[in-house]
This record gives C-alpha cells, sequence and structure tokens, in this order.
C-alpha cells in the first residue's frame, strides 16, 4: 500500500548562522517549537547556541531550520 511506506518522521537539517550543525528527527507535521526543543536537546547544536542571543528563527517544514544568533 502507499500510504504504508510514507514515513511519519523525518531527518531536518539545523544551520545554526547559515551552518549544517546537526540533524534532529522529529514528526512530519511538527511546529517550529517542537523542532526548537528538539535542536536545544541536541548537544552538537547547543553548543553553537548556547550563551549567544537568537535573532532569527526560519523553519520550513519538512525542508530545515535554521537559527541565526549573535
Amino acid at each position: 500500500d502507499e500510504e504504508k511506506t510514507v514515513e511519519d518522521v523525518i531527518e531536518l537539517p539545523v544551520q545554526v548562522s547559515g551552518k549544517v550543525r546537526g540533524k534532529i528527527l522529529l514528526p512530519k507535521d511538527a511546529d517550529v517549537n517542537m523542532a526548537r526543543k528538539l535542536a536545544e536537546a541536541d548537544e552538537n547544536i547547543l553548543k553553537y547556541i548556547e550563551g549567544k542571543t537568537t535573532v532569527k528563527e526560519i523553519y520550513v517544514p519538512g525542508k530545515i531550520y535554521n537559527i541565526v544568533v549573535k
């Protein structure tokens, strides 16, 4: 069946200031809040955003999550 082959979980690349710093697994219908929570839980991503001010967040569902820090 076609509908059974569609994945419910996707791997989403996370960029910090334009550079890919990691990937997170999240549900296909996740919102920006869930993406942020999972990104902050990832050690590789956390070391680039910890102690910095988030200037902007860009979330394209199913494609990418970008965090601009200063």
